[in-house]
């Protein structure tokens, strides 16, 4: 269908269906969970570099602080050695994370572990150099709950599980080591504050990127839908059906192709007018679209008459009934056809292919075996259903170019 407002409906795009869910947990559906972290990694990079330059600057000075209150002996170079023989490996590490792309991919993790770490192990400095009289130090444990909530680009559930766990350790390494008991009740409502103040901002900050990234979905596909059935055009099916190959292939996962035609569609746009031919594209299109009910699923327009759905690890009792049961709901709709010979009644033939990516195994070549199925079941007769699960051996394109020509002779 087509969509008047990104707030509509939209039950053709998972994108238009998680705007209309809404999403208050910070939580998409799996699919687009997966597709917004990757678009996250992107959209945060410079700024989590930045913040992690500054947290090794932060520290340096720090040091500098430290060693000039409390000069070069005593318990204040002893905190300065312990800080930059456990801080700066982990600073590295995350150095590390920013610039190797198979760390990148775990970037949420590394650094929630490494946040929450490094915030255990200042706690410790902070308050060992409290009881010592030196409570300068306390601010920079809360610097650093802010600066895990609101700089370091962690998604709301990372960021509170970090900078909570830092306020903790802080508080029960306060009580442990005997700061005095009014000085750790302040010091205590601020980290506090400070958790929640951070947790309100980064949770207000992903609520808007995580609409934004939607929304920017949303209009890109409303650029490249089908203006008669709304459905995918046929350069966005390529793209997206290349993606939904790439990852079934790194997943071992099958992948469902199912090519759709209508029976003597020439014939009944001759006999009923092209109104009624657009009539009953969106009609059909409906149905098949109704199909497509997980994020990676994917429904099209492949041209003119004949429309493609594309099912990325589906069910095995479901990819086997589901062509089927098109076929039925289509002839189902119950819309006139007086010209074709096999019904009184619009009806389609199908062609499905499933296929596991693999060695030997392409796109094209699965998209082909769709295509000769399909082929196949134009010439038993039509208004059927052929599935393939194997490759055969075939010329690329000739099932193509003969059910052009029979369709242009129906």
């Amino acid at each position: 269908m087509i969509f008047p407002s990104l707030d509509s409906d939209a039950s053709g795009s998972p994108f238009g269906r998680q705007l209309r869910d809404g999403f208050n947990t910070l939580r998409f559906e799996p699919g687009l969970e997966k597709d917004f972290r990757d678009y996250y990694l992107e959209f945060s990079r410079v700024r989590v570099q930045i913040a992690v330059g500054a947290a090794l600057a932060l520290m340096l000075v720090l040091v500098g602080f430290d060693y000039v209150i409390s000069g070069e002996e005593g318990e204040g170079a002893v905190r300065n050695v312990v800080r930059l023989a456990l801080l700066l490996p982990m600073l590295g590490l995350g150095i590390l994370t920013l610039l190797h792309p198979d760390l990148r991919s775990r970037q949420q993790t590394l650094f929630g572990v490494g946040a929450t770490a490094f915030g255990c192990v200042s706690s410790y400095i902070a308050v060992t150099a409290g009881v010592d009289g030196a409570t300068h130090l306390f601010g920079a444990s809360v610097l650093l709950v802010m600066f895990i909530n609101l700089f370091l680009g962690l998604l709301f559930h990372t960021a509170l599980f970090a900078s909570g766990s830092v306020a903790l350790s802080y508080i029960a390494m306060g009580a442990l080591f005997g700061l005095p008991g009014e000085v750790l009740f302040y010091q205590t409502m601020v980290l506090i504050a400070a958790v929640a103040i951070g947790g309100v901002g980064v949770y207000t900050f992903e609520h808007a990127v995580r609409r934004g990234y939607l929304e920017s979905r949303m209009l890109s596909e409303l650029a490249q839908r089908d203006g008669l059935t709304g459905l995918y055009n046929r350069r966005l099916f390529d793209d997206q059906v290349s993606r939904i190959w790439r990852q079934a292939r790194r997943e071992r996962s099958p992948v469902q192709i199912i090519l759709i035609d209508i029976d003597y569609f020439k014939v009944f746009n001759d006999l009923y007018g092209h109104q009624a031919g657009d009539d009953c594209l969106r009609k059909v299109a409906e149905t098949l679209n109704a199909a497509a009910k997980r994020p990676l699923d994917l429904c099209a327009r492949y041209g003119g008459e004949e429309f493609v759905l594309v099912l990325s690890d589906p069910p095995r009792d479901y990819a086997e009934t589901l062509p089927e049961r098109l076929r039925r709901q289509v002839a189902a709709l119950g819309v006139p056809h007086e010209g074709s010979p096999v019904a009184n009644v619009v009806t389609v033939s199908i062609g499905v292919a499933m296929v596991t990516p693999g060695e030997g195994r392409s796109l094209a070549g699965a998209v082909q075996m769709a295509d000769e199925a399909l082929y196949q079941a134009k010439e038993e007769g039509r208004n059927r259903v052929i599935f393939r699960e194997a490759f055969s051996s075939i010329t690329t394109g000739s099932f193509r170019a003969g059910r052009r020509r029979a369709s242009d002779a129906a």
